[in-house]
């Protein structure tokens, strides 16, 4: 009778809290700047030494703190742990994202210290000094897998949400592609930001940014409108026609949008280079990629 009723009674919904929530939204930001960082290195790799100290410490504290909020959701630390050293649960996306972000942060202390070998070596010269011998492979290979694992935190929490039924848009076709290019405008934003304070800036470096952040705000409206029209029915078009016409459209049209998006994006057209035009769009964009992130998430 037990088994009966189970096989037939309705699942309750499992109740996401505030701190996964929060956790889904915020970890596209290291994901997305160290993609930022690794592109303003191949750009500018005369100046690119101390952009990448500040950047990679940024990533690391980041990440961490998505370390601590994922540990203290589970509750027990211990299980945090065995998600880390448990290597018969591939099949779990959240053990494999906590797995992810054990390497990156491993991935990023090498970073760390390679990049302080590389200040100590340059202190006194003229520019800074490249990586040599076996210091020159072992970064150029650290940051090939930094970018591997960025990209894959970038997109892992879809991988979650699509598993469960209380985050419908998560299934969806665009959904995926949403949250990579959210990680992406949230890097690009927090870069700029760190640059806006940077006195090495270079005008070259501010034009190349702004175009580079308006490219990824068009690609980010195009998710957008794409995965609007590819949602068909089923609880995806319910939990999209909350967010376009129901309870959080309000957020959607004023947050994401307007404020997030379009905004941003005539600010950045009209070639505005200023310290505070910068650093507004900046902001604005991260409201507005985190807004979206968190309506798939809860819609």
């Amino acid at each position: 009778m037990h088994s009966t009723l189970a096989q037939v009674a309705p699942m309750t919904p499992i109740p996401w809290g505030s701190l996964l929530a929060t956790y889904f939204t915020l970890i596209g930001i290291p994901s997305g700047l160290t993609l930022a960082t690794w592109w303003h290195r191949s750009r500018f790799p005369t100046t690119s030494l101390a952009v990448d100290w500040r950047t990679t410490w940024l990533c690391l504290a980041l990440l961490s703190g998505a370390g601590l909020l994922l540990t203290i959701d589970l509750g027990q630390p211990a299980r945090f742990f065995l998600m880390l050293t448990k290597f018969g649960n591939w099949d779990s996306p959240i053990s494999l994202g906590a797995k992810i972000i054990a390497v990156k942060t491993f991935l990023l202390a090498v970073a760390l210290y390679l990049l302080w070998r590389r200040r100590t070596a340059s202190q006194g010269a003229p520019a800074p000094l490249p990586a040599r011998g076996v210091a020159k492979y072992l970064d150029s290979a650290v940051v090939w897998l930094l970018g591997i694992t960025s990209v894959a935190l970038a997109v892992y929490p879809i991988a979650v949400l699509a598993r469960s039924w209380v985050s419908p848009l998560a299934s969806t076709s665009g959904s995926a592609l949403i949250y990579l290019v959210t990680s992406l405008l949230m890097g690009a934003a927090v870069m700029q930001l760190v640059q806006a304070w940077d006195p090495a800036t270079t005008g070259r470096q501010i034009v190349m940014y702004r175009q580079a952040t308006l490219v990824l705000l068009m690609i980010y409206a195009a998710t957008l409108a794409f995965t609007a029209v590819s949602v068909q029915n089923g609880p995806a078009k319910d939990a999209l026609n909350s967010v376009l016409t129901g309870e959080w459209a309000p957020l959607f049209y004023t947050g994401a949008v307007g404020v997030g998006l379009l905004l941003p994006a005539a600010v950045l057209a009209s070639g505005r280079g200023g310290r505070w035009a910068r650093m507004s769009t900046s902001v604005a964009i991260l409201a507005s990629t985190g807004i979206v992130r968190y309506l798939i998430f809860t819609a």
